[in-house]
């Protein structure tokens, strides 16, 4: 089969590598998409730590059909072994399914889940990699079918629509809030539209114009050019100088950050949301934390029940992802896809394989 296989930072190269087979517990998907995350561009450019051999192939938001299905696991990490004759119980997974893989594989029995924080499993298992090729394995229980109203490049966006849940679920949004998004990528127009169905005022912030009419489209009441203006200025005349009830950061670097702190209101909300690479630090004033009484929270990747939950989102159109596509790769233009992304042209790069 076709895959990508990064050799170094920014060496991918389009080869013949052998097709995977399924394993116990395990299907064979024929991928049909894949998204180009920051986290693989990040890889791909050498911005971020390595994670692994080379060569590898990148790629985690995929898509696609079940070819194949393997044995049975015996531990119970596959496929559900216990019968039931529950009408309304999920049909198992078949042949011919369109499927979304979920990366994360949690045990479920170690200390931080057993509280309940799964993105903190201590046991996680990177089992579904490798979304730039023809085919992938996966677990059966890392797999969600898709409705038929849901397209593959659409559930490609669970994954970081996941992630933009995990964020919401630590970040206080009452509805007629006054929301600032700073960082109208893809990220932040997925964050845009679940703060807006959740009643917020909304305002973003972003230096490309392009990017700040899809914010409009997409439901925006304010748009800051940060490139002509001082945003924070901007924000509290927006707000009549109270500031921002929440702020969410979509930019890992310092200005962005220096400039979400500021936004805040009196007991505002300001999360972190994107990683910040290379690492910085940045010198910040305590006070202003302080006397404005300030929550500056973070996130981390998501939880079972976050990608679940993404996918019922897509499902009824609460989240509308496809708008967000700019650019469309076959897996051979990968390298331009990841170049696109790299460089910030557009939105979201999408890689259609079958």
């Amino acid at each position: 089969m076709k895959a990508a296989r990064l050799y170094g930072t920014r060496d991918m190269r389009v080869e013949d590598i052998d097709k995977p087979t399924a394993g116990p517990g395990e299907a064979l998907i024929r991928i049909h998409a894949c998204g180009v995350c920051p986290s693989d561009v990040r890889g791909y450019t050498g911005a971020g730590a390595h994670r692994g051999s080379f060569p590898r192939t990148p790629g985690h938001e995929w898509t696609g059909i079940i070819e194949a299905l393997g044995p049975p696991a015996d531990d119970g990490g596959g496929a559900p072994s216990i019968h039931t004759d529950d009408a309304n119980a999920p049909k198992p997974l078949a042949l011919g399914d369109r499927v979304v893989a979920d990366w994360r594989y949690v045990c479920g029995r170690c200390y931080q889940c057993r509280r309940g924080v799964f993105n903190y499993c201590e046991n996680m298992r990177r089992a579904v990699r490798g979304g730039f090729a023809e085919y992938g394995v996966a677990p059966l229980t890392q797999l969600r079918r898709l409705p038929d109203n849901v397209s593959f490049e659409d559930a490609s966006f669970c994954e970081p629509l996941a992630c933009i849940l995990n964020a919401h679920s630590g970040t206080r949004i009452d509805v007629g809030d006054d929301v600032v998004i700073v960082g109208s990528g893809p990220i932040g127009m997925l964050h845009l539209q679940v703060a807006r169905h959740r009643g917020a005022r909304l305002i973003v912030s972003d230096p490309i114009a392009q990017r700040l009419e899809i914010a409009k489209t997409l439901g925006a009441h304010d748009v800051i050019d940060a490139s002509a203006t001082d945003p924070v200025a901007r924000v509290m005349q927006l707000t009549e100088g109270r500031g921002a009830d929440a702020v969410i950061v979509a930019v890992g670097a310092p200005e962005p950050i220096r400039q979400g702190l500021q936004m805040g209101a009196i007991n505002g909300r300001v999360q972190l949301f994107a990683g910040t690479y290379p690492t910085v630090e940045i010198p910040t004033d305590p006070n202003l934390i302080h006397y404005r009484q300030l929550v500056v929270t973070g996130s981390h990747d998501f939880t079972p029940h976050h990608f679940s939950t993404a996918l019922r989102l897509i499902q009824y159109g609460i989240v509308r992802p496809r708008p967000l596509i700019s650019h469309r790769f076959t897996l051979d233009g990968v390298v331009e896809a990841f170049e696109t992304t790299a460089n910030r042209r557009g939105m979201k790069s999408m890689v259609s394989i079958a």
